[in-house]
């Protein structure tokens, strides 16, 4: 029974979105917390967490689940649509007060909306938003543009940081660990985006070809991480928190390429871009207790 319930409230969280909300708001935290700055307001964490659920929600209650068969999010989504509606509509309340609080940076947040409408769009049931899946050849990179920008790159705006060439380097860290996992999702839905007329560059191309393309990233993600040992502030331990991920997206590429499996997917490596927020506030965590414990001693 424990097993059991644990199971759906496990599943609740992941496929209702509710689990890639937070992992965007803890990648944003991230952003200007490893730059010493501190971390963005909470009414922009409200926002980002809000959006993020929403725009979600919208894209999963489009989806058609008698076409789009996925191993286990499929079954969820034909018993639990409602969720996504509701959540929807809530989010999208809740959205709407934090961006309130945000006017101030609209012309920073309106290119985030416009990445994720460009994303969502294919999946409005209407002829002029159903043409464009023969033309969104850029749709994985189009993901990862938008996750990159709204986590890396808008926190940075939001907190009035004059951009730095460190921020860029940063920028690129990320996006070159994004890129590689949203190609993951592309090859495991590329015969189902090839059955409905979807037009990327991983349904365009044979799977040979795309490895390469996928360990370019991986490289450039490797490449960054070395200069920003030298040219960022970050420890040593920061660097390496950097680089598990990218080694763990590069090692499930075989795995992942094989499998449906939605946990793999929808837990694991959309939360292995959260990974590295994870592991670096643990990491602070960590240090903060032996401190204080020690303190404790001294004092006593």
């Amino acid at each position: 029974m424990g097993a059991s319930y644990n199971r759906k409230f496990f599943d609740f969280i992941v496929f209702s979105n509710i689990f890639i909300a937070l992992c965007a708001v803890a990648m944003a935290g991230y952003t200007t917390h490893i730059f010493s700055l501190g971390f963005p307001p909470p009414h922009f964490a409200g926002f980002l967490f809000f959006s993020t659920l929403a725009s979600y929600s919208i894209h999963w209650y489009l989806t058609d689940e008698t076409t789009e068969i996925t191993a286990s999010r499929t079954y969820w989504l034909t018993r639990h649509k409602w969720v996504h509606a509701l959540f929807f509509l809530v989010s999208s309340v809740g959205c709407s007060y934090f961006l309130l609080k945000e006017l101030n940076y609209i012309k920073w947040i309106l290119p985030a909306a416009l990445l994720t409408l460009m994303y969502t769009a294919p999946k409005f049931p209407f002829r002029p938003f159903i043409a464009l899946r023969k033309f969104i050849l850029g749709k994985t990179i189009l993901l990862a543009l938008m996750w990159t920008y709204i986590t890396s790159v808008l926190p940075f705006f939001i907190i009035e940081q004059p951009w730095k060439p460190a921020y860029m380097l940063f920028f690129i860290n990320r996006f070159s660990l994004i890129l590689p996992i949203c190609i993951l999702f592309d090859l495991r839905d590329k015969d189902h985006d090839k059955s409905i007329g979807v037009k990327t560059f991983v349904t365009l191309l044979p799977n040979q070809k795309i490895k390469p393309f996928f360990n370019i990233f991986v490289v450039l993600n490797l490449i960054s991480i070395l200069l920003m040992h030298a040219w960022t502030p970050f420890s040593l331990v920061d660097n390496f928190i950097l680089l598990i991920p990218t080694v763990l997206t590069f090692l499930l590429y075989a795995h992942a390429t094989k499998t449906k499996n939605d946990y793999l997917f929808y837990f694991i490596l959309d939360g292995l871009m959260a990974l590295s927020p994870i592991l670096y506030f643990l990491k602070i965590y960590l240090i903060g207790t032996i401190f204080a414990k020690h303190l404790n001693i001294f004092f006593w």
